[in-house]
Formats: structure tokens, C-alpha cells, sequence
């Protein structure tokens, strides 16, 4: 039994031969002091909070900001791998400077919620969602919750790996907050800020994307078990 599992490390998994496969279940059941985080540690931490401040704010000055600060510490770095990790970072910032952030929000105003620290437990696999916001809107008898997680690999997510994410998201959200709220599969948004490709888990609902979730971790299981 695995404590818990970064959602990326499911993916992961997915693009591994047979014996790596073997091998990297084996690794989870070795007992670790601390456990896997999401998102290739904080390599993307500059470009994806400064996206993150954005959609909540609704305000593009938020990334300006954040480009000033990446640059500042930029200008200061004497490491190579340093220096190329904030170019990066820096590069998906410029891309999301006039990005219009309505385009994956509700309409009318949001009210952004603390987030559950739940793991998500599928089949005995515990795994660790962590979007970026959760938030609701609509009003009276009609409110929603939904989600959006930032992500980015340089190993290039496909759709159905953006949709693993997506659909996580929509029972991390049934399974913390339906009885007070309406889960809208719209709105669990998944955006890979490399290529700027949004999935919703609507997308797998209305078959445009298969759904690998659950084949994922019955996959994994067989290793596991």
C-alpha cells in the first residue's frame, strides 16, 4: 500500500515499457520520508503561479508582475541549468501576457474556496489532486464548483493525459463538495501552459477525449497487487 501518488507520477507510468513499469511499482511500495509532489517540483513554480494569480484576479497585470520578479532573479543567476529553468519559466509568461483568462472562467463573479487537502482514493491508489483553485459561482439553487489545475511537462502531455487530470479533478470535486454544490464538468479545467490546451472533463463526457483514469490505476494495480 503507497501513501500517496502526484497525479504526473500516473502519468508518467502510462508512457513506460512493461519491466519499467514493474520496476516503478516497485519503488512505490519502498517507504519514503517524504512523498511524491505534483508538477516536476517547482521548475514551473514561476510561470504557473504567476498564471494562477491571473485567472483569479482576472488581470493580466498580474503576470507583468510576475515577469518582473522572474527577471530580477533571472538577471542574478550564475548557474547554467539555473538560468535556462527561468528562461523557460519566463517564455510561458510573455505567451499569457494579453491572454484573455475569460475564456476559461464562468461567467460572473467566482468565489474561490480553500482547498480540501483529500486524496482522491481509487481502487486502494491514493492520489494527490491539487489544483489550482477551486472556486463556485451561480447563484441561489444553482451553484457550481469547479476546478483548474496549471500543468506542464517537457516530455509533452497528450489530451488523454490533460484528461486524466481533468476527470480527477471532477471526483476529487464530487467527492469533497457535492453535497453542497453542483460539480460542473465544464469547469474542471486541466491547461497545459506549454501549448496553451485546455481540457475540461466535459470533453471526455462528450466523447471528444477516452477517458484513462480509471484504466490508468487498474494498470498500475496490477503491479501493485
Amino acid at each position: 500500500m503507497i501513501n500517496k501518488l502526484a497525479l504526473k507520477k500516473l502519468v508518467e507510468f502510462g508512457r513506460l515499457s512493461e519491466k519499467r513499469q514493474a520496476n516503478f511499482a516497485s519503488q512505490l511500495k519502498i517507504p519514503k520520508i517524504a512523498a511524491p509532489t505534483d508538477g516536476g517540483g517547482d521548475y514551473w513554480k514561476r510561470s504557473t503561479s504567476g498564471l494562477s494569480n491571473a485567472f483569479k484576479d482576472n488581470d493580466n497585470a498580474r503576470i507583468a508582475e510576475k515577469i518582473e520578479a522572474v527577471v530580477s532573479v533571472y538577471q542574478s543567476a550564475t548557474n547554467r541549468l539555473t538560468k535556462k529553468m527561468y528562461e523557460r519559466n519566463l517564455e510561458i509568461l510573455h505567451n499569457y501576457t494579453n491572454f484573455d483568462f475569460t475564456k476559461l472562467r464562468p461567467a460572473g463573479d467566482l468565489n474561490f474556496l480553500t482547498k480540501s487537502k483529500e486524496l482522491l482514493t481509487i481502487d486502494d491508489v491514493p492520489l494527490q489532486i491539487l489544483p489550482h483553485h477551486v472556486f463556485t459561482f451561480g447563484k441561489g439553487e444553482t451553484v457550481k464548483v469547479g476546478a483548474i489545475w496549471f500543468v506542464a511537462w517537457l516530455e509533452k502531455f497528450s489530451k488523454e493525459d490533460l484528461g486524466i487530470y481533468a476527470e480527477a479533478q471532477f471526483n476529487y470535486l464530487s467527492k469533497v463538495y457535492a453535497k453542497q454544490y453542483e460539480i460542473d464538468p465544464r469547469y474542471c479545467l486541466t491547461v497545459d501552459i506549454l501549448t496553451m490546451e485546455a481540457v475540461s472533463y466535459n470533453d471526455i463526457l462528450q466523447g471528444e477525449i477516452k477517458s484513462r483514469l480509471q484504466s490508468s490505476v487498474d494498470s498500475l494495480n496490477k503491479y501493485l497487487n
